[in-house]
């Protein structure tokens, strides 16, 4: 089946007649328009120029005929005045003479007026229909962005809702995993949760260059160099802790680490905290981070470098941002606004699971529907065999 052009993706409506447009079609018609538009222009200017010729043609031919029509009166004049001298009939001869010409200029400068009067018009004409092919190609371009980034942002939210459920999962196979990691050592746990980190931040920033740090030599577990473009607009140095009790040191230690790094911020993920904090805190200038929280706080802290890369902000306030950064990260407001951000994911997958189940309710009945109409065609089809072949109709339809 043939979809009209409203169904087709990123379809845009034609200025002139209104009709529905595909958008791999696009260029090609504002090319053909183009092409058009030229093609009458350079029509109107041949036949201005023709027409101009025309009428100068016709004014030297009226000239031509009047001069002579002139001339044949001023022989005759001569041959009968001829016994009155010769000058009066010469003033004569040049009084009608000078009249033609004049009559003829006249002509000639009405002829070049009404030219010039009909390539105005249609210079004109082509200005305003260049101008409204213009603006109706602006707004077809204006149109067609804002429907690539608003179905770019509903991409991202889609695909962020699904990390942040994925988050969750991770979170909750962690605390089922709790009894069997106080097993291990300490070493072997922080193993685990650096590996963890590392792989969900590849996977969120594919652009970026993430390295983990080799057991044994100094520094964080994990150097993110922040990349935009091939420009690198940043860095990051994490640290991931599997404790059961908090300790001041990770925060020096890591702190340490982000000072050698020269790094612009410092994650320290974990699932305890000093007391009286939770979630999300900031001490000595390193960000205390629940793992379910990192890569989304991480993005945020992307996006703030990138953007202070493009405005090329010096290091003096790039200090004084940073600071104000942090202050609003360990505010309620944005604890409120995590926690929030948190709940609107939930119910957005949430209602992604209710419209499947409603989905499949719908096909199934469809099926049976189907299935069902097939039955009631089955039967009135024997009925019309009974009345058209007898009551054997039915033994010859299975003989059949």
């Amino acid at each position: 089946m043939t979809a009209h052009v409203s169904e087709l993706p990123y379809s845009e409506s034609c200025p002139w007649c209104g009709q529905g447009i595909p958008h791999d079609r696009m260029e090609e018609i504002l090319g053909r328009i183009q092409a058009n538009e030229r093609a009458q222009t350079r029509s109107i200017e041949r036949r201005l120029t023709a027409e101009m010729e025309q009428r100068l043609a016709d004014a030297e031919a009226e000239q031509a005929v009047a001069i002579e029509a002139v001339q044949r009166e001023a022989d005759a004049a001569v041959t009968e005045t001829r016994r009155k001298g010769a000058d009066e009939l010469a003033a004569a001869v040049a009084a009608a003479v000078a009249a033609a010409h004049a009559e003829a200029a006249q002509r000639e400068a009405a002829a070049v007026e009404a030219a010039n009067a009909a390539r105005q018009a249609a210079e004109a004409r082509l200005a305003e229909v260049t101008a409204r092919h213009e603006e109706a190609t602006q707004a077809l371009l204006v149109e067609q962005r804002e429907a690539l980034e608003e179905h770019q942002e509903k991409l991202l939210g889609v695909e962020r809702a699904r990390a942040f459920a994925e988050q969750q999962k991770l979170s909750e196979q962690v605390a089922k995993l709790q009894r069997q990691l106080e097993r291990k050592s300490a070493n072997e746990r922080g193993e685990g949760a650096e590996l963890d980190l590392f792989e969900e931040l590849r996977q969120a920033f594919p652009g970026d260059v993430i390295e983990r740090v080799k057991r044994g030599q100094p520094g964080a577990d994990i150097v993110h160099e922040i990349r935009d473009g091939g420009r690198v607009c940043g860095k990051i140095v994490y640290d991931s802790k599997d404790r059961t009790a908090w300790r001041n040191d990770y925060v020096s230690k890591l702190r340490s680490d982000q000072l050698a790094a020269e790094a612009e911020h410092a994650i320290l993920a974990t699932a305890v905290f000093p007391s009286g904090t939770h979630q999300l805190h900031v001490q000595e200038g390193v960000i205390v981070a629940n793992p379910a929280r990192v890569v989304e706080l991480v993005r945020l802290l992307r996006g703030h470098a990138v953007r202070l890369a493009t405005l090329r902000v010096g290091d003096e306030d790039r200090a004084e941002k940073a600071t104000a950064l942090y202050t609003f990260i360990g505010s309620e407001r944005f604890a409120q606004l995590m926690e929030q951000h948190a709940q609107v994911t939930t119910d957005l997958l949430n209602l992604e699971v209710k419209e499947k189940r409603a989905h499949d309710t719908t096909w199934r009945r469809r099926g049976e529907l189907i299935r069902q109409a097939e039955q009631n065609r089955g039967v009135i089809m024997a009925e019309i065999d009974q009345i058209v072949m007898g009551p054997d109709a039915g033994q010859m339809r299975d003989a059949t």
